[in-house]
């Protein structure tokens, strides 16, 4: 059975903006979460695909380093709490490399969330700082006789997060009132008026 993600911009771009916040120079983890979608019966379904919609990105508390990263057992357990709460499920894995190599190390497959066949793992260049679309990453599948990187566009699909069709837009005109409100003028005209009186006896 094939995988198929949805990614809306929003949540890639959400996603890229967590990775600035990092130190420079160390690798960046980040985790997809979202649901899981029937799209039978829909004209130019995925068949019988895994398709799976991205709503959430789950940065992990990681140690960080130049050349890796390491997420302890209780940061997967706590990046992962809300799953079952809120009936999501991970849909991905994203991290960083520091050059414009984005295939996956020995220690990325050995690392990797999940070894269940069908996983996905995207691999960023340049930690991010570029951002990228998702076509300029690594996109990494989890078969069964291992990780293989594929084309991004077999298996992710980046969607708009807002389509306007509105013909005109309205744009409100600055308020010409002085920021201190319709009583600016009056106040302003008292303290002269107060000056040119001199202090009270």
């Amino acid at each position: 059975m094939s995988t198929t993600v949805r990614v809306p911009d929003a949540v890639w771009q959400d996603l890229l903006g967590l990775f600035e916040q990092h130190q420079p120079g160390v690798e960046r983890i980040a985790y997809l979460d979202g649901f899981r979608v029937d799209e039978n019966g829909y004209p130019g379904s995925a068949g019988d695909a895994e398709v799976y919609i991205a709503t959430t990105v789950v940065v992990p508390d990681a140690l960080l380093r130049r050349g890796n990263y390491v997420v302890p057992a209780e940061a997967i357990s706590r990046a992962g709490q809300h799953l079952r709460t809120r009936r999501m499920t991970r849909v991905a894995q994203v991290h960083s490399h520091g050059d414009d190599w984005v295939e996956h190390s020995g220690t990325d497959d050995e690392r990797a969330y999940s070894q269940r066949p069908g996983s996905l793992s995207i691999v960023v260049p340049f930690h991010g700082t570029e951002r990228p679309d998702i076509s300029d990453c690594g996109v990494h599948l989890r078969t069964t006789s291992g990780w293989q990187r594929v084309p991004a566009e077999s298996v992710i699909t980046t969607i708009p997060s807002a389509l306007d069709h509105r013909s005109t837009t309205w744009t409100p005109r600055p308020n010409p009132t002085p920021s201190g409100g319709t009583s600016s003028p009056f106040r302003a005209w008292t303290r002269s008026v107060l000056r040119r009186l001199g202090p009270s006896t």
